[in-house]
């Protein structure tokens, strides 16, 4: 069959993909599942693709499905600035922008920069993807994303199509429950100390467990985590003490009642944005990459590229 692919078999394809099967979307989209199936498969025709897997009842999106999914997402973000432009009456219109922030860099950290963007373009719309940088870094170069937050810059392979500029270094400290906070004896300092960590791939804690070794410090590491939401819930509980950025402290403090430790760590974590140059040229990324250098930056001391605490 000789088709072209229209906005009726993206439409039919998202709905696919965030139901996880085909009566799902077509209750969702008021057709007949036959209808929504018929146009799903015309759809992979064209493409020369399988979009989908079945795993039961669900159907799953294929590597290529995810591909796809990126880019009919990004269609259906620009159809809805062009209508709400018509409709204004203005050539111009909400900039949607697609970022990507490593599941290593704190909510609020990424929180308070998206923020300082609003309020410089308050028509700013922004997309949010949270993952892996091993799974952002492609995307960007495919251009499914704008602009990547991440604590560490694209590897080399990835060099000639993304840029990575540091924006800052954040100092990281201990903070704990008050309760916990009041048994901590700054002799001893964390040796011994309930702690709660980062996931073993993340940078922070690469770099915490380089500190300890150095500094022969043996803590009590009771949960690992990949989000830290999730750890600052716990440390809020008293389970353990959790590293955190001083520039976000205040709101980790208020939001989760935590206390700073009497211990400097001597580790700063680096914030890279890392974009592409054609995607860095529009507005929205170029904003956020501007609101990322001038937050709170922590300068290393002189002596070390990074000075260690005593143990």
């Amino acid at each position: 069959m000789n088709i072209q692919l229209n906005y009726h078999h993206l439409r039919y394809f998202l709905a696919v993909a965030s139901q996880g099967g085909v009566k799902a979307a077509a209750d969702m989209l008021h057709v007949s599942p036959p209808t929504l199936s018929a146009q799903v498969r015309e759809m992979e025709d064209f493409l020369a693709v399988r979009l989908f897997h079945r795993e039961g009842r669900k159907m799953l999106l294929t590597e290529a499905g995810r591909l796809v999914q990126g880019y009919a997402e990004r269609i259906f973000a620009l159809g809805d600035e062009m209508l709400e432009a018509v409709r204004r009456g203005s050539p111009g219109g909400p900039e949607t922008v697609f970022v990507g922030i490593s599941d290593s860099v704190p909510k609020l950290v990424a929180a308070r920069l998206l923020w300082r963007a609003w309020e410089a373009m308050p028509g700013l719309r922004v997309v949010v993807r949270e993952g892996l940088p091993s799974d952002l870094f492609p995307a960007l170069a495919a251009h499914q994303l704008d602009l990547v937050l991440a604590n560490e810059p694209a590897p080399s392979s990835l060099k000639p199509l993304l840029q990575s500029t540091r924006t800052a270094q954040l100092g990281v400290r201990f903070a704990a429950a008050p309760s916990l906070a009041r048994t901590f004896e700054k002799r001893a300092g964390l040796s011994g100390f309930p702690v709660l960590v980062p996931a073993r791939e993340s940078v922070l804690r690469r770099e915490l467990e380089r500190w300890w070794a150095e500094a022969g410090i043996a803590p009590e590491i009771r949960a690992e985590f990949d989000d830290t939401a999730a750890m600052y819930e716990l440390a809020a509980a008293g389970v353990g003490a959790a590293p955190v950025f001083e520039s976000v402290m205040d709101e980790v403090g208020a939001r989760y009642g935590l206390t700073l430790l009497p211990i400097e760590t001597g580790i700063y974590e680096e914030l890279y944005v890392i974009t592409t140059e054609r995607q860095f040229a529009l507005a929205g990324p170029s904003l956020i990459a501007r609101r990322a250098r001038e937050m709170e930056t922590k300068v290393r001391p002189v002596g070390g590229p990074k000075a260690r605490a005593k143990a």
